[in-house]
C-alpha cells in the first residue's frame, strides 16, 4: 500500500471553492411547489453550513499561505 500523497495546492483551493459554489447552489434552488418541497429547511439549512464552511476554510488557508509566504 503505498503512503498517502498530500493534495496539491490548486487541487486544495478546487475543492474549497467548489464546496462553497455547492453551498450556494443549495441556497438558490428552488423547491416551492415541488414534492420536495417539504425537505426545503433541510436543504437551506446544509447550504448555509456548507457556504460558512467552506467561506472560513478559504479564509483560513488563504491567510495562511499570505503570511507564510
Amino acid at each position: 500500500m503505498s503512503p498517502p500523497q498530500e493534495v496539491s495546492s490548486m487541487g486544495k483551493w478546487t475543492t474549497l471553492v467548489g464546496g462553497l459554489v455547492g453551498g450556494w447552489s443549495f441556497l438558490k434552488i428552488p423547491l416551492e411547489g415541488t414534492f420536495l418541497s417539504f425537505i426545503d429547511p433541510v436543504v437551506d439549512g446544509v447550504g448555509i453550513v456548507a457556504a460558512v464552511v467552506f467561506s472560513g476554510a478559504l479564509i483560513y488557508y488563504g491567510v495562511r499561505d499570505w503570511i507564510q509566504g
